[in-house]
């Protein structure tokens, strides 16, 4: 499929994460053995941040511990098919999934361990684009319908 590039933010239809946005990483236009079907490999945001009122921004370590906690992402990864998935006109930057895409590697969905470290550094890259407060923030905000 030509529109569905690396890097493109996807809103997942079907499955545990329906509703949720992803961003492509690497997309499989030919079947495979075990997937017979073009599909691609996401990660995205399964629990957004919480919104944060002017009341929380006091310099208490009380409220910075707050602010820490409301404003973590948890991510995800999966391997979806291209059916299952809903094109946005929304891409993030190169830089951004050229980072995920280096730290992903062949064994991420078969070792437990593996796929435990990525996590952590995709959490690790969306909570920085995050507190950037620049490039895609619709990424980061609940999808509301």
């Amino acid at each position: 499929v030509k529109f569905l590039k690396d890097g493109k933010i996807v809103v997942l239809l079907q499955g545990r994460y329906a509703g949720k946005k992803a961003v492509i990483l690497k997309t499989y236009d030919d079947n495979t053995k075990e997937r017979p079907y073009g599909h691609c490999v996401v990660v995205g945001v399964a629990k957004s941040p919480l919104p944060i009122s002017r009341a929380m921004c006091k310099p208490t370590p009380k409220m910075k511990k707050l602010v820490k906690k409301r404003s973590t992402i948890k991510p995800f990864v999966k391997m979806v098919n291209f059916t299952h998935v809903m094109p946005t006109r929304y891409s993030v930057e190169s830089s951004m999934s050229k980072t995920l895409k280096a730290t992903l590697s062949a064994d991420t969905f078969s070792e437990p361990s593996v796929k435990k470290k990525f996590l952590k550094t995709a959490q690790g890259v969306f909570e920085a684009k995050y507190q950037e407060n620049e490039g895609q923030k619709w990424l980061f905000e609940k999808l509301r319908f």
